[in-house]
């Protein structure tokens, strides 16, 4: 892990994180073992099979609650599975592990679109819209998919 990337993280996303790499469950499997087992789920998401991806990912994320990618796949089958509420918690999670993008933010506001929380949503994009422009720049590519979802969440609850 960068040391750009560990500063960023908040005091609570640091202990969050020790916390869950200190797990007993985290040292039972090798990266190379956990990685095998990644192959898999991606391989059932890239054919757009999110319920049988799901269960793997849910082991993945046991056994390597630290690593990103495991938790952004459990997060997004858990969201094209229609588990909304629990993709949310997985995103923000992960959001506070890995701060420092829209992305998840966006997807957490993309949720909360599909179980009709247009309130939220909005509340969550002005966030994602103001980090964005603070940003000077840096994130300027996801300024058109925060406005799309905007508009939606405007345009919905009219």
């Amino acid at each position: 892990m960068s040391q750009a990337m560990t500063a960023a993280r908040s005091e609570f996303g640091e202990q969050l994180f020790q916390g869950l790499a200190a797990l007993p469950s985290s040292g039972r499997m090798t990266g190379e073992q956990l990685e095998v087992i990644y192959a898999l789920a991606y391989a059932h998401v890239t054919q757009g099979q999110y319920a049988q991806a799901l269960p793997i990912f849910f082991i993945l994320a046991h056994y390597g609650p630290t690593r990103k990618h495991y938790l952004l796949g459990l997060a997004l089958c858990l969201q094209r599975c229609q588990r909304y509420a629990e993709a949310i918690h997985i995103y923000s999670m992960a959001d506070v592990l890995f701060p420092g993008s829209p992305e998840l933010a966006l997807r957490v506001a993309e949720c909360q679109l599909m179980q009709g929380d247009r309130a939220e949503a909005r509340e969550e994009l002005g966030r994602v819209q103001r980090f964005i422009a603070q940003a000077g720049g840096k994130y300027d590519e996801w300024k058109p998919r925060a406005e799309v979802l905007m508009d939606l969440a405007q345009r919905e609850s009219a």
